[in-house]
């Protein structure tokens, strides 16, 4: 090891020219889904930036509002499942599930 660097290729089985084949493969296929950015820099063209809004200017929610938004989000997840409960439970009412024929009496 000199300076530090393995011997072989930490990838078994890959030549250099299978690592640029693929290279090429994944440049390729960007370019084919028209990444902005990879077309802006094949050819140099200037692309706009719109201000968004600054972290300043943005309120973020209080914490109280925040944990009232979650109790609130989990309150009806169980109102839903509670419904669901009941919704299963009369459908299962009136069907007679797991029942078997009683087995005919020993001789």
């Amino acid at each position: 090891e000199a300076g530090g660097h393995p011997k072989s290729s930490s990838i078994k089985g890959q030549e250099p020219w299978e690592l640029a084949l693929l290279t090429k493969a994944l440049y390729n296929n960007i370019a084919t889904i028209g990444v902005p950015l990879f077309e802006d820099i094949n050819y140099g063209i200037p692309f706009k930036i719109n201000p968004g809004k600054k972290a300043e200017d943005v309120l973020l929610p209080t914490a109280e509002k925040t944990e009232r938004a979650y109790e609130l989000k989990h309150l009806h997840e169980i109102e839903l499942q509670k419904n669901a409960a009941e919704q299963i439970q009369s459908l299962l009412k009136d069907k007679k599930i797991g029942l078997r024929r009683p087995l005919p009496p020993k001789k």
